[in-house]
């Protein structure tokens, strides 16, 4: 998959795009539109004919939603992003995600590609000349930043830092932007504060899907997320330096900005409809993203995410690959993890994860440890289930926390952790402008001090019933009657 367009065309061979040639409305109804796509698992919204823009300006709704379609997984645009059929199960994604990212691949520089066709400087700067929508009543104004990659150098290194942080327009050449210091970038942009220079940065909006993808990925510092996009889609990213800043860009963007974010200057930036589900945050004096230059591809295509309540980008993308994050930074550990889980309904803050308990308190181990890694920083609700539990199956999960998890002494309450700042719901005014969060850990693991024989077993067909009875019942399941749900290893076929 080389581009965006590619992406757009699988999605439309599969049933998972939906073309919109009907005059459309950038001011909110375009934000409308996509956000009852997220709510019903419509496909993705493609908006070819935006009131006052011309023809051949689009734009791109829900890219990465959930899917509702009979036959397609949940994750199914997920699963096309990595070049996996739109059936492929949360767990087979999973695996397939952290065995190619096992192997980074560099990138190639190449002299020139698609992003180039328009180059636009000085005067003819204009962030307005693209279709963007004025996502949710209430917004602070115009979000052109919300499915993007924000490209920026650590001043003291070669570290290259991909990232995805909302960015609101405040004219034609101005953003405001959102760079938590918890995150890589805003310690990138104190770094550059300290010196009084402004941080070089370009944004490439549009590209192979990989690339927003490994942006929202929480990976260690030092770490270039260039190389892992490389990696999931098994070929080098080819790279274009930019016109007016020392950084390369995805040559297949369809747009490209490129400037400089200023030290010491703050203009009020929000409130947004955010990835937890709510308004969140105020309007706040943020750092200024001055655009000096703008590249494009003719008849670019803006693709865009409507945060807000469960389940869109954030949750199909964003916290689904959290979770295989999560999972190997345990795994390097040395924990005996069998499988980690985040959730889409808990919006990124809740993880569980199964393991073998091999000592007394163990779950507080694993918690703490999730808390310790760049992915597990902003997971507020820790839930360790045994290793018979199957994370990504909701009614196993809380079927182990309602019997498993004591009311008093499995719940462990962790206050002052660190919090994303501004944007946590449940947090007070001060503690929300601090970032000053907490954390629970629910243990639903049988505790180790407990004699095997107050144990209790569950009552399943495989655990109370003789090998003979389960392979005799199985065997003859039709004879009896019934219809086959059953495969030829036991395990029950999906229903469509």
């Amino acid at each position: 998959m080389q581009d965006l367009r590619d992406f757009i065309s699988a999605l439309e061979q599969h049933g998972e795009l939906q073309r919109i040639q009907e005059e459309v409305d950038w001011n909110l109804e375009m934000g409308a539109i996509t956000r009852r796509c997220y709510d019903l698992g419509a496909p993705a919204a493609l908006f070819e004919k935006v009131k006052g823009y011309p023809k051949g300006y689009h734009a791109l709704g829900a890219p990465l939603g959930p899917s509702r379609k009979p036959g397609h997984s949940l994750y199914a645009r997920t699963a096309m992003a990595l070049g996996l059929p739109p059936d492929t199960p949360p767990k087979k994604i999973m695996e397939s995600y952290l065995k190619r990212r096992e192997k980074p691949i560099k990138p190639t520089i190449v002299k020139s590609g698609p992003c180039k066709e328009n180059i636009l400087l000085g005067k003819d700067v204009d962030l307005l000349r693209f279709p963007i929508p004025l996502i949710h009543g209430g917004d602070g104004g115009r979000y052109i930043g919300t499915w993007h990659t924000v490209v920026t150098k650590d001043p003291d290194s070669s570290w290259v830092n991909w990232g995805m942080y909302r960015l609101m327009v405040h004219d034609r050449n101005t953003m405001g932007c959102l760079f938590p210091m918890q995150q890589h970038i805003g310690q990138m942009y104190q770094k550059y504060e300290a010196k009084n220079l402004p941080m070089p940065a370009a944004v490439a909006i549009g590209g192979q899907p990989v690339i927003p993808i490994v942006s929202c990925v929480q990976l260690p510092p030092f770490v270039n997320e260039v190389e892992i996009a490389g990696a999931l889609q098994g070929e080098p990213v080819p790279l274009v330096k930019c016109e007016t800043v020392d950084l390369e860009v995805p040559a297949s963007a369809e747009i490209v900005l490129e400037g400089e974010v200023l030290p010491h200057e703050r203009k009020s930036e929000g409130p947004f409809g955010e990835y937890m589900g709510y308004e969140a945050g105020k309007a706040s004096p943020k750092p200024i993203f001055r655009v000096n230059a703008i590249t494009h591809r003719d008849n670019p295509i803006l693709p865009f995410s409507n945060m807000g309540m469960p389940i869109h980008e954030g949750q199909t993308a964003t916290a689904f690959i959290k979770g295989a994050e999560i999972y190997s930074e345990l795994r390097k550990l040395g924990l005996p993890i069998k499988g980690v889980f985040v959730p889409p309904y808990g919006v990124g803050h809740m993880a569980i994860i199964s393991t073998e308990t091999p000592f007394i308190n163990f779950a507080k181990r694993v918690a703490h440890s999730v808390w310790a890694t760049k992915p597990g920083l902003f997971t507020y609700y820790i839930v360790v289930v045994d290793a018979d539990v199957d994370p990504t199956n909701m009614d196993e999960v809380l079927h182990a926390i309602t019997t498993k998890c004591h009311p008093v002494n499995g719940i462990h309450r962790v206050p002052h952790t660190p919090g994303f700042p501004v944007l946590l719901p449940f947090l007070p005014p001060k503690e929300r402008l601090l970032g000053d969060a907490a954390g629970v850990i629910f243990d639903c693991t049988w505790p180790k001090d407990w004699p095997q024989e107050s144990m209790p077993v569950k009552a399943t067909l495989e655990n109370l019933w003789p090998k003979e009875i389960q392979e005799r019942v199985l065997g003859k399941w039709e004879t009896y009657g019934f219809k086959s749900t059953e495969g030829s290893t036991g395990e029950k076929k999906p229903h469509r």
